[in-house]
């Protein structure tokens, strides 16, 4: 799988999510695309996103620990 779709799939969704809702970057793809997606891959993806909603000023990490990290969207 190409880690960059996969970040662009998950940058897209957020669009769609509301002020004040936690999410986790899991969240952003349906369960079986999420299963799909090999450990090494998520663990990629997951650094890309976490640099790339650095630059989104209504997206604040909230959570982080060893396997996951939530966000929230900012009212």
């Amino acid at each position: 799988m190409d880690v960059n779709c996969l970040l662009e799939a998950a940058l897209n969704e957020l669009q769609y999510l509301l002020p004040g809702e936690v999410f986790s970057l899991k969240d952003l793809f349906k369960g079986y695309e999420w299963k799909r997606i090999p450990q090494g891959d998520k663990s990629t993806l997951g650094t890309l996103f976490l640099n790339n909603i650095a630059s989104i000023p209504n997206i604040e990490v909230i959570k982080k620990n060893a396997g996951l990290k939530e966000y929230i969207v900012k009212k």
